[in-house]
């Protein structure tokens, strides 16, 4: 399934069938004047998912001209090395989490067989911003998670990208993860980072949309 979350930025659920029912990941495809910028990429075997959601926005993976990687995860990069094969996107990722991601150490999580490595044509650092037709699309560094989680501040559109700095609840927004946060005391002060922009809408790639604040983000600092 695919929401507009704003003018050209769409939320690409990614279905998992596991024993414990269908988990959903998500990926964000935001249009741009020269293409699709693609925000992660999902499991290894999600590609067919990808290329399924971005034709239900009327796009193919030839179109994606930048593919943005929030962080090293195998939820996030797995099925970018088979996008990638089809497409002459350029590659994005924060400096920290480059080296697991193009294959020169081993990812943080995860365990067992790693995804295959992509290379990454640019490093990202704080504030950094793509041009969209969103309006513009602002790099904040997030790290905690994973040394280079970074997120995404859409000011025109009221939108928070959070990957997997905050999680979505069922009774809203949520602090990092402990299970799969290696540096909490890192990941809060991101938290308090991320209270210092102005949204009221923040996409977390566990838990989904959720209605939140930058107050209420705060609040959730110890």
């Amino acid at each position: 399934m695919v929401t507009e979350l704003a003018d050209g930025v769409h939320d690409l659920e990614l279905p998992l069938e596991t024993d414990d029912g269908t988990r959903v990941f998500h990926a964000v495809a935001i249009e741009t004047a020269h293409g699709v910028v693609l925000v992660d990429a999902g499991l290894p075997d999600q590609a067919d998912d990808v290329r399924a959601a971005l034709d239900d926005i009327g796009h193919a993976v030839t179109d994606i001209s930048v593919l943005l990687f929030t962080h090293q995860d195998g939820d996030h990069v797995g099925a970018a090395a088979e996008l990638l094969a089809e497409t002459d996107a350029v590659t994005m990722a924060h400096g920290g989490d480059v080296p697991a991601i193009d294959g020169r150490e081993e990812p943080l999580k995860g365990g067992g067989e790693r995804y295959p490595p992509v290379d990454v044509a640019v490093e990202l650092v704080e504030g950094v911003t793509l041009s969209t037709h969103a309006g513009p699309v602002e790099v904040v560094e997030t790290p905690g998670h994973t040394p280079g989680h970074v997120s995404l501040h859409v000011p025109d559109a009221d939108l928070l990208l959070a990957a997997d700095a905050l999680i979505g609840g069922e009774d809203g927004i949520e602090g990092p993860n402990e299970r799969v946060t290696p540096d909490m005391e890192t990941a809060y002060e991101s938290v308090e980072h991320l209270a210092e922009y102005e949204y009221g809408r923040v996409l977390c790639y566990h838990g989904g949309l959720v209605e939140a604040t930058e107050e209420d983000v705060a609040a959730l600092a110890p």
